[in-house]
């Protein structure tokens, strides 16, 4: 393997310069860039210990990212933050909190953002195509529907 435990920190520091980074995503990296993994654990218990990496911090501001700017409902919550390297029991605790009622306030929001390049259309292909958007954000089919004929019927 190469480098040495201030490269791979100094690695790290910089990964952690762009963005916040799962313990996961962490590891995955410095692996990916051939750091051995004693070193690797070096580093990362150090990351933790001074604060740098913490997951359940993450979970929490990537849970509010995901409900408010990207507007994805449970279960494309739950993908986000395992693609973000977050442990599933965390994921679990996030989504406890999770309300329908958060859930259906963004898929409304995103719905009427939607609705300005959709307008146009016939009313079966936007409700067509504002379902399909929806759906693939992981917004519940009830939630869906009521979205959809609110949207449909302010037009």
């Amino acid at each position: 393997m190469k480098g040495s435990q201030t490269d791979a920190k100094g690695y790290a520091l910089k990964l952690l310069g762009y963005r916040a980074r799962s313990k996961r995503e962490m590891i995955e990296r410095l692996q990916g860039r051939g750091f051995d993994d004693e070193c690797i654990g070096t580093v990362v218990a150090f990351l933790e210990s001074s604060g740098l990496i913490n997951d359940e911090a993450l979970v929490s501001d990537l849970y509010h990212h995901a409900v408010e700017n990207k507007a994805l409902g449970r279960s494309g919550i739950r993908m986000f933050l395992s693609r973000r390297g977050i442990p599933k029991d965390l994921i679990d605790a996030a989504l406890v909190s999770h309300t329908g009622e958060a859930e259906e306030k963004a898929a409304l929001k995103f719905a009427r953002r939607k609705m300005k390049t959709l307008q146009r259309y016939p009313d079966d292909v936007v409700k067509k195509r504002l379902w399909g958007m929806l759906q693939r954000r992981g917004i519940s089919k009830g939630i869906i529907y009521r979205v959809v004929n609110s949207v449909l019927s302010e037009m």
